[in-house]
């Protein structure tokens, strides 16, 4: 299942879209040399650590880091010297791919462009991602997740009527775009597989996005219509969400036909809905909705979201319970089909992490090669191996900061005394939904069952 086992390449990129593009080429067989240095290390190492703890080497520790750098190798190297710069092309020459996500103009200002790239191997492939693209007036641009929702049109679709535009509560077009990316990489591998010629790949967030927006572009293109925050009654049918017994539980019920509202009538128990002139019609139970919307929560209240969540499927309704991240990694479904795997976080012990290349292939799933890399953990390794260096030319550049760095600067000492992030505020401003005192027994009892059933196979 490595169909890319042979191939390199250079990951120079950081936080989310770059490195899920790298980590996909990682899981698929590619070795994936993440390039860093103390200095300028990938900034997920230093903003989020396991349990919450910045005592010791704290960047080796941070989840968030582990998800998307899985499996690759990691080299410092300084590319703000020339010295570390020339050592960087040389790596080229052996490489097969180069993947960066700096703001457009970064790798240009390195020296490290994609022409210059291709004067040290013509048959470089370059995938470059950005928020606008290498081109046009915004392409300068500095561009995050968040940013990129207004403008890419999602934002006006989002939150609620009167309120303002609201943020999706994760940054999706990271996931989108980097899915894209490596397609875009695959596509290039094929062309070079065919005719032996490089290419510059290059994305823009903006644009990747908007493809996702197609059916509201479109409406607007045959009627002129220009929607706000997407009313879950708009288009006329019995949908929402519905809270269930327990603590912050929903089951989202969605119905699409006749038939379904047919069947979801006799699920909650109101066979006499279908015989009452209000909800005879599509558009009558849009102009009463308020009315179903109280029965449906009445019936939904006396249960837990996965038994109304059953029921109704059962029925032939579509539904589901509302699952927090917790019970997303429970869940049974996601368990039967192998969808996590246990992975060792530095220091800390195992967690299960979800598979970042999703299809299965003659029933079998793709997990990740290994876990993530320390800071510089390979440097010796990769300058010996790739670049026939001896122990004293690797030692000399350690000793001269071209290869070693520590990011302990990176964090204010402040930071660093007790915990960085202030949970119990965050609970109180509903930033937090809730905290599991027990997690790391939840994911010990996880991991468990995870390594039994691969010491089964």
């Amino acid at each position: 299942m490595r169909f890319f086992e042979g191939l390199r390449a250079l990951d120079l990129t950081h936080v989310w879209i770059g490195p899920l593009v790298t980590r996909v080429l990682s899981d698929l067989g590619a070795d994936i040399i993440k390039v860093e240095h103390g200095s300028h290390p990938d900034n997920t190492r230093i903003a989020f650590f396991a349990n919450n703890d910045s005592s010791g080497e704290y960047w080796h520790h941070s989840v968030y880091f582990t998800k998307r750098n899985a499996g690759k190798r990691a080299i410092q190297v300084n590319l703000q010297e020339p010295e570390g710069k020339e050592l960087f092309l040389r790596l080229v020459r052996e490489a097969d791919m180069v993947v960066e996500n700096f703001t457009p103009g970064v790798m240009e200002r390195l020296g490290l462009g994609y022409e210059a790239l291709r004067e040290h191997n013509p048959s470089i492939i370059m995938c470059s991602l950005s928020g606008y693209g290498q081109t046009g007036p915004h392409s300068h641009r500095p561009a995050y997740g968040m940013s990129m929702e207004p403008a890419s049109g999602i934002a006006t679709l989002t939150g609620y009527r009167g309120m303002g535009p609201m943020k999706t509560g994760q940054t999706w077009i990271d996931h989108y775009g980097g899915y894209q990316g490596t397609g875009g990489v695959i596509a290039a591998l094929i062309h070079r597989a065919r005719t032996g010629e490089g290419q510059h790949v290059e994305l823009s967030m903006q644009e990747a996005a908007i493809p996702m927006l197609a059916a509201h572009i479109a409406e607007y293109q045959q009627h002129g219509h220009l929607h706000g925050p997407n009313n879950p009654r708009r288009e006329g049918k019995v949908r929402g969400y519905y809270e269930c017994a327990g603590v912050d539980a929903w089951v989202a019920v969605s119905v699409r036909d006749e038939a379904e509202w047919q069947a979801c009538c006799h699920a909650v128990g109101h066979p006499e809905w279908l015989g009452d002139p209000r909800f005879a019609t599509a558009a009558g139970r849009y102009e009463h909705h308020d009315a179903l919307d109280e029965g449906l929560a009445e019936w939904a209240a006396g249960r837990t979201k996965f038994e109304a969540a059953q029921l109704l499927q059962e029925a032939g309704v579509p539904a589901a319970p509302v699952l927090a991240g917790d019970e997303v990694l429970a869940d049974e479904q996601l368990e039967a089909r192998e969808f996590f795997d246990p992975l060792e976080l530095v220091d800390i012990g195992d967690v299960p992490i979800e598979r970042y290349f999703s299809p299965r292939i003659d029933g079998r799933g793709v997990p990740a090669r290994g876990r993530a890399p320390k800071l510089g953990e390979h440097t010796d390794e990769v300058l010996h191996e790739l670049l026939g260096l001896g122990d004293e030319e690797v030692a000399g550049l350690a000793a001269r900061g071209i290869t070693r760095g520590e990011p302990e600067a990176l964090m204010s000492p402040a930071a660093r005394e007790g915990s960085p992030l202030p949970f119990e505020k965050l609970l109180e401003q509903g930033s937090i939904l809730r905290i599991d005192e027990d997690f790391r027994e939840t994911i010990d009892a996880q991991v468990a069952r995870l390594k039994e059933r691969d010491a089964g196979r």
